[in-house]
């Protein structure tokens, strides 16, 4: 819990800090995501290209993400090291501005990557631990996220049509860079009693049969969830759309989510996180299914509704379950391993696969190819959680 000491109001300055900051990163993402592809692609790269690009920089995140989480768990050194890992990600985008070249990209990604990727555990380890103090959900928290990437989104959608993309690296660093840097040094961080004893924790977390499938089946997810991110904005175009409507397909990917972050934990209260995280996954391949299916712009925007659905409600039950099975202490560190489960190998091997899909067999591919992951995810967890139950 957080320190008793610094006293409830204090708590609730912290969940403003934690809304801010969800506010600002996702504003941050929301320049980023749906429009960096698309840069890239009018820099002349290839969709292999694309895809390994979008693949070596999450290898680098399955190896230091658990260790961002462990170094701020054993140090209790969490907002020294949000700092940091907000500036490099964010300033480090303005290098695309001035390089054309494939393995330039490849460097910049990587380094992006490599301090981007423990950010959201870090903050949201911070945000369970003070809503657990103040009886509030976690959802409510993570919504100005969602609230600011829709407004983004869709912002730089309308304003980008017909124009350059450079306005993304310029926005993207001033959210996380600058202002999401600041607020790391106001957000409070989990007491525990004692001190934390590393590897032992992470032994027990580890040993969890439950929590392995989790992890496995996080990875399949990430593989389908990688051809999602990387690909719609060029599938929009594919179809026939433009860059206003590639902005309006991320808005519409995130508008439901507002719903099931708010109310999310009043609907799922009689729920385990375990049931929320597989039904979770088998809408996830529902949707990628009917967007692979798409022949229009129009119908795919539409099925990527369906798309908040899934995630919202995916991210509240793997957020709750990961704090529940997580030691004491260790919380950062057991949701940095679930990042690079699916942000780390799956979106890697997502990529790649993406890539070739998409130069060799078709658009269409590529989706299809994403649900059959999500649905290989859902048989994996479901048989885990029912034969190893937490």
């Amino acid at each position: 819990m957080i320190d008793p000491a610094i006293g409830a109001r204090a708590v609730k300055q912290g969940l403003l800090v934690a809304k801010s900051y969800y506010f600002l990163y996702f504003a941050a993402i929301g320049c980023f995501a749906p429009f960096l592809n698309i840069y890239l692609k009018q820099k002349g790269l290839t969709g292999a290209q694309i895809g390994w690009l979008s693949s070596i920089a999450p290898l680098i995140a399955l190896t230091t993400n658990p260790i961002w989480g462990s170094v701020a768990d054993r140090w209790r050194i969490h907002r020294q090291v949000l700092a940091l890992c907000s500036f490099v990600a964010g300033i480090t985008a303005l290098l695309f501005l001035p390089f054309e070249a494939f393995w330039l990209f490849m460097v910049l990604t990587s380094i992006i990557a490599l301090f981007r990727s423990p950010i959201t555990p870090i903050v949201d380890s911070a945000a369970i631990a003070m809503v657990k103090q103040t009886g509030d959900s976690y959802g409510r928290q993570r919504i100005w996220g969602t609230i600011s990437f829709i407004v983004v989104s869709l912002g730089l959608g309308q304003i980008l049509t017909g124009r350059a993309m450079t306005p993304i690296f310029w926005l993207y660093a001033g959210f996380l860079g600058i202002g999401c840097t600041a607020l790391s040094f106001f957000l409070p961080v989990e007491r525990v009693e004692k001190q934390v004893r590393l590897r032992s924790g992470i032994s027990n977390l580890l040993g969890q049969r439950g929590y392995l499938s989790f992890l496995v089946a996080t990875i399949l997810l990430g593989m389908g969830t990688a051809c999602y991110v990387g690909f719609l904005g060029l599938y929009i175009q594919s179809l026939g759309g433009t860059a206003q409507q590639v902005g309006l397909a991320w808005t519409a990917n995130a508008l439901l989510e507002i719903p099931i972050m708010f109310f999310g934990k009043q609907w799922f209260a009689r729920y385990s996180p375990q049931r929320v995280i597989l039904a979770a996954m088998c809408v996830y391949a529902l949707v990628w299914l009917l967007i692979g299916l798409s022949q229009t712009p129009f119908v795919a925007i539409v099925c990527v509704l369906g798309m908040g659905v899934c995630f919202g409600t995916f991210w509240i039950g793997a957020v709750d379950y990961v704090s529940s099975v997580a030691p004491p202490g260790l919380g950062a560190t057991a949701q940095t391993l679930f990042g690079a489960a699916i942000s780390g190998l799956g979106w890697s091997l997502g990529s790649v696969a993406a890539g070739y899909l998409w130069d060799t067999v078709s658009p269409h591919a590529v989706f299809f190819f994403a649900a059959f992951a999500a649905m290989l995810a859902a048989l994996v967890f479901g048989i885990g959680s029912r034969s190893h139950p937490n």
